[in-house]
């Protein structure tokens, strides 16, 4: 079959991850052309790589408009409709998914036996729920349709005057949801009027009832059940919570692992230069529950490991040496103290213990831990002697409660260093994973700590943002998400992965002086704290959490019983929400409430009563609850009017 191939590229730094050139190859192998349009920018790395797929002549480079649909008109167009009707079949495609994992040759091989006029990989249920999409639509519904990340049209369509009209009469998009409203949800639709038969290469038996889209909710039971040649990359950013225990991305991921050919490195390679940490540390459920009373082996060699501690209080010096005794034999153990009496006391401590330190270092007291780890042990993270280094720190917190400071502390104690072969665990942990870059221990939220979930960048943001710019950091932050990083300073690292940030030539008169303010936020201490897991992100690493089996127990205890007291208070006030959004909205409007009715009272009082009861009095006429939203259904009405016109040919 003679085929062509359209296909579209955006990436807002111009970067083709080696997924994109995998997916390429194998259509590239399945096309006798391919066009490729990139929006907006290309590296001059990537450019090379599309050079060995299409020629240079075939590849497009445009302003980023229009999103895909005017970048597959675009396309489309360079070829020609004259040339376009000379071949057997047309695909338009692009990068958002993952694989092939199965050949493409098996698609299209398939497909290649069924009287079609044009067909996808999949599709989408029709719907008639109000959105920001149906909005967009000019049916005012979302009708059944092919899913526009993979189309191929044949050469009746393509022929047919039908098929032109669409593309030169696409409609303006400005937006995500206008791409979906005004061009895939409507494609599809065009073509079935006109007379074109049209199907999907997945056949699913039974459909979600409360949610129509299936790659982005069901992504494992497609790749195993249908033969799902790909994997949408958003799955990966997405909260299934609503649908489903969120099981779905992470099984994706594991089936694509170990019952396909595809490398999932080139899956976790594009996550984690592309997407937010927590995102993908939330949809691979990242958090590794290791076990402290036994060791897994592995085939794999351990790695070399260093234990990094800094020692301020003496009288903390049996419970450091408890913890570095179950370091593995081998791995070096560095000290670090401000004072030359308390090194010397150290040293004695840990030599008559068994665990004599390679080296005790003074450090200035000037940035606490964080300086004792950046510049006083700089030279031994980025020696190479180690693989893997633990920082570990005294949480010996004075100026909130002692006893959940002390609770903190035994939390960070029993997740970074629970045992022997806990620690043997994470070393293979890490030998297993060459990916992964840092382990933290999960938040505290107990007891004057209940609010640090959900406010893990307290009044930081704007300080490690201006951080991670000066240290030249290239990854995604946003203050909405939290930093996958470890509270209390003390966590696991691979070397490689924050290489960057030790490089980085820091001084002590980096750091603020002593005394700090009892209670404190926003100094460069806090943003280094927050630093670690974006460096590791830089490097191409990810970071994730660490639990050990023991601690596990408690903490899944303790979750569910604050989430059954946050329940019972929104059920106290008589809802019952079909999933955690309609909650979280819910009590996001309970608080807006007030700020709303106090707006108000303020604009009525300063507005003139004539005004004021005009604006009421059209707002009841317009907007009143038997009239619905008249402005947006007149709108929405002479929208679909216009454009049905134009697509019938009679405008």
């Amino acid at each position: 079959m003679n085929r062509a191939a359209v296909f579209v590229f955006f990436d807002k730094d111009g970067i083709a991850d080696d997924y994109v050139e995998f997916f390429l190859r194998e259509l590239r192998e399945n096309a006798s052309r391919v066009v490729v349009v990139v929006n907006g920018m290309l590296a001059e790395s990537s450019y090379a790589m599309f050079s060995r797929y299409a020629d240079a002549a075939d590849i497009l480079v445009r302003e980023n408009s229009g999103f895909d649909a005017w970048a597959y008109r675009t396309g489309l167009l360079h070829i020609g409709y004259e040339a376009l009707a000379g071949y057997d079949e047309v695909v338009i495609a692009n990068d958002t998914v993952f694989g092939p994992v199965y050949p493409f040759r098996e698609v299209f091989d398939e497909m290649a036996g069924k009287p079609l006029d044009f067909w996808g990989l999949t599709k989408h249920d029709a719907y008639e729920e109000e959105d920001l999409i149906t909005r967009n639509n000019p049916y005012g519904y979302a009708p059944a349709h092919i899913q526009s990340y993979f189309v191929a049209f044949r050469r009746r369509l393509l022929a047919d005057p039908a098929f032109a009209r669409f593309w030169d009469n696409l409609l303006p998009i400005g937006k995500y949801e206008e791409a979906v409203g005004k061009f895939e949800t409507i494609l599809t639709k065009q073509f079935e009027d006109a007379g074109f038969s049209w199907d999907a290469f997945v056949q699913v038996r039974e459909r979600a009832s409360d949610d129509p889209n299936f790659t982005l909710y069901c992504p494992e039971t497609l790749l195993r059940e249908y033969r799902m040649p790909v994997l949408k990359c958003r799955v990966y950013k997405q909260d299934t919570l609503t649908l489903n225990a969120g099981e779905q991305p992470r099984a994706a991921f594991e089936y694509v692992r170990d019952h396909t050919d595809y490398d999932t490195d080139l899956i976790l390679a594009s996550l984690i230069r592309r997407f937010d940490q927590y995102d993908i540390v939330k949809s691979l459920a990242l958090t590794y529950v290791l076990s402290a009373d036994n060791h897994v082996e592995s085939k794999l060699a351990s790695p070399r490991a260093a234990l990094l501690m800094h020692l301020f209080y003496p009288e903390m010096a049996q419970e450091a040496l408890s913890l570095a005794q179950r370091m593995p034999e081998g791995a070096d153990i560095f000290l670090t103290t401000d004072t030359q009496e308390k090194a010397e006391q150290f040293r004695g401590v840990f030599t008559k213990g068994g665990r004599a330190p390679k080296d005790v270092r003074v450090t200035v007291n000037r940035g606490r831990s964080e300086s004792a780890l950046l510049v006083g042990l700089r030279d031994v993270v980025l020696s190479g002697d180690y693989d893997v280094c633990c920082f570990w720190k005294e949480k010996v917190s004075k100026q909130v409660d002692y006893q959940a400071s002390k609770s903190w502390a035994w939390k960070i104690d029993e997740n970074l260093l629970g045992s022997a072969p806990y620690i043997e665990n994470v070393l293979t942990l890490f030998a297993e994973n060459p990916r992964l870059g840092m382990l933290a221990v999960t938040e505290p939220f107990h007891a004057v700590y209940h609010w640090v979930p959900g406010n893990e960048w307290a009044a930081n943001f704007g300080i490690t943002k201006e951080l991670a710019a000066r240290l030249g950091l290239k990854v995604p932050m946003k203050e909405g998400s939290p930093p996958v990083t470890s509270f209390g300073g003390a966590f696991w690292f691979r070397a490689a992965a924050l290489r960057k940030l030790f490089e980085y030539p820091w001084s002590y008169e980096d750091f603020p002086q002593e005394p700090l303010p009892p209670i404190m936020d926003g100094t460069l201490l806090h943003a280094i704290e927050r630093i670690y897991p974006f460096a590791a992100q830089d490097a191409g690493y990810y970071p994730a959490f660490v639990i050990s089996g023991r601690y596990a127990s408690l903490e899944m205890t303790n979750l569910t019983n604050y989430l059954q007291g946050y329940i019972q208070a929104t059920l106290y006030h008589g809802h019952d929400f079909q999933n955690h959004l309609q909650a979280i909205e819910y009590i996001y409007d309970l608080n807006a409430r007030p700020i709303r009715a106090r707006a108000k009272r303020v604009i009525k009082r300063r507005m003139p009563r004539p005004v004021y009861i005009l604006i009421l009095g059209a707002k009841r006429v317009l907007l009143g609850p038997d009239r619905g939203d008249a402005l947006k259904e007149i709108h929405f009405r002479l929208f679909r009017s216009r454009y049905l016109k134009k697509i019938e040919g009679k405008g």
